[in-house]
């Protein structure tokens, strides 16, 4: 079994190379993670980190071949479910067919997330919510690259080699 070391960074212009690390740390907030498992027929694994700390035990185990994005701008939002994110959540909803809404899991960092598309689906939600629970919650993003609010890479295959998969 061949074990992969993936560092994932990028160019700044031409003058250095950024470590998302570094970009988690600097946003001054949460980073989303999103991983697209390779062959996973839609599966998904959502993650958060907090500092750069954190980012390289998520990273760790990001599967072969996965497309992932890590969004800084807070396109997913985190916030104590009430009315207003109830709200939040079914306007979403409403407009694109589902929301992503999610809680932080027993695993450090990892969001188990559900896909709510009614009200009904965000009732029973709701009763495996704790009375100060925090949700994440946003429209399901795309796979931005800008480089500031959104970075978009694949990981590697078991053999090093970077190749399009379907996700």
């Amino acid at each position: 079994m061949m074990f992969v070391c993936l560092v994932v960074g990028f160019r700044v212009g031409c003058e250095r190379q950024v470590h998302i690390g570094e970009l988690i740390d600097a946003a001054g907030t949460e980073a989303v993670i999103l991983e697209r498992v390779a062959f996973g027929a839609g599966r998904t694994n959502w993650f958060v980190c907090r500092d750069s700390g954190e980012y390289g035990s998520v990273f760790a185990g990001l599967l072969p071949g996965s497309s992932v994005s890590v969004y800084f701008d807070g396109r997913i939002a985190r916030s104590r479910y009430g009315d207003a994110v109830r709200a939040a959540i079914l306007r979403i909803a409403a407009e694109e067919h589902d929301c992503v809404v999610g809680v932080l899991g027993a695993e450090p960092g990892r969001l188990e997330v559900e896909f709510i598309e009614s009200a009904g689906e965000l009732d029973e939600f709701e009763q495996t919510l704790g009375d100060c629970s925090e949700v994440y919650f946003g429209s399901f993003p795309g796979r931005d690259n800008d480089g500031v609010n959104a970075i978009t890479f694949t990981v590697p295959d078991e053999d090093g080699q970077v190749r399009a998969h379907p996700h």
